[in-house]
């Protein structure tokens, strides 16, 4: 069922109410590229989903996660036989996977992979930073250096390997929490008044 998140930090509330998705209690997920396994806690705690984790590195924080089951891996080779997947996850995670080259053949080839382990009916989820959002842009891009996917080419790239793609954008940054307010009226304005092209998330939903 969908439920309401508050108990953890704004972003992570922020994150998971907006993507507003109908977890069902006992499926199997992945979460791909789960870092310090935060949102797989989410998962586990909240949602009631069988989870598994896999990155390029073993975050310290993972051994503390009851009921994560980590393999170290990337997206080019998953390890886990065809069709193993209720749901598969990625949270701003694709455009790491060639950060530098940004090849367009390696993007598609990550995406055949999440498409090869989810079952038939199952749903991948993707969500990835919009480049050209104003608070993502001089931040994430300019002064961080990560090479974040124009919305146009985030389509593009969905349409190229699935077919049942429905697509939902919104704001979601981590605020200064002195300022909150503001953030959250500034936020209120982005997504009633600016056109989808340049908010903060792209988010990709596939049925397979």
């Amino acid at each position: 069922m969908k439920k309401k998140l508050t108990k953890y930090n704004q972003y992570k509330n922020d994150i998971f109410n907006k993507l507003n998705f109908d977890f069902q209690s006992g499926k199997k997920i992945l979460d791909v590229g789960c870092g310090d396994g935060s949102d797989a806690k989410i998962f586990i705690d909240e949602f009631g989903l069988d989870a598994y984790g896999i990155d390029v590195y073993k975050h310290e924080n993972l051994d503390g996660i009851n009921g994560l089951k980590y393999r170290e891996s990337g997206i080019f080779q998953i390890p886990f036989e065809d069709e193993t997947f209720d749901y598969v996850f990625l949270h701003d995670v694709m455009h790491h996977i060639d950060e530098q080259g940004q090849n367009h053949e390696k993007h598609l080839a990550g995406l055949r992979e999440l498409k090869r382990v989810a079952k038939k009916g199952g749903q991948i989820i993707i969500m990835e930073g919009n480049r050209y959002n104003p608070l993502f842009y001089p931040h994430m891009v300019k002064a961080l250096g990560h090479n974040h996917f124009k919305q146009s080419y985030f389509k593009k790239i969905m349409g190229e390997v699935f077919s049942d793609v429905r697509f939902k954008y919104f704001e979601a940054h981590l605020y200064p929490k002195g300022f909150l307010w503001f953030w959250k009226a500034y936020e209120k304005i982005m997504e009633k008044c600016i056109p989808d092209l340049f908010l903060a998330y792209n988010v990709a939903i596939i049925k397979k």
